[in-house]
C-alpha cells in the first residue's frame, strides 16, 4: 500500500474515531486504554495501532473504510472466518445466519420432514374435532 493511501486511511480512521467512538474523550483521550490515550493516535514505526473496541463497534459503520483498514493491518473479518458443520451430515458450511443448522441439501430434507409432521398433527386435530373429543 502506497504512502498516500496509508495516510488517507489513517486520517479517515482518526476522523471516524473522533466523531463516532463512544470511548473517545476528546484531546486524543480514550476510556478503554490504560494510559488514557486512544490507541489510534499513537505514532509508531509500523502502520499504526489497532483498537479492538473501534474495530468491533465503530468501524463496521463505514464498510469501505473497514475493508481498507482490515487490509492495512491484516485483520481477518470475523464474519468470513465463521465455519460451522451441518447437524445432519456433518459437512462444513458457511453460515448465512446465526440460526442456520443444515447445509443446502439437508435443509430441504429437514423442511420436508417438519412439514410432514406439522400436517400429520393438523390432520389428527381435525379428526379429533370431527369426532367430538
Amino acid at each position: 500500500m502506497n504512502q498516500r493511501k496509508l495516510q488517507s486511511v489513517k486520517s479517515r480512521t482518526l476522523r471516524l474515531a473522533r466523531s463516532n467512538c463512544a470511548n473517545f474523550t476528546g484531546q486524543n483521550g480514550c476510556h478503554v486504554t490504560v494510559g488514557g490515550r486512544c490507541a489510534l493516535f499513537y505514532e509508531s514505526e509500523s502502520n499504526g495501532n489497532v483498537c479492538p473496541y473501534f474495530v468491533r463497534s465503530v468501524l463496521p459503520g463505514e464498510p469501505k473504510l473497514e475493508k481498507e483498514y482490515r487490509e492495512l493491518f491484516g485483520i481477518k473479518d470475523e464474519k468470513e472466518s465463521i465455519d460451522d458443520y451441518c447437524e445432519e451430515c456433518g459437512r462444513s458450511i458457511k453460515r448465512s445466519s446465526n440460526r442456520q443448522k443444515y447445509c443446502g441439501s439437508c435443509s430441504d430434507e429437514q423442511a420436508r420432514i417438519k412439514r410432514n409432521k406439522r400436517n400429520r398433527e393438523y390432520r389428527d386435530r381435525q379428526r379429533r374435532d370431527a369426532l367430538g373429543f
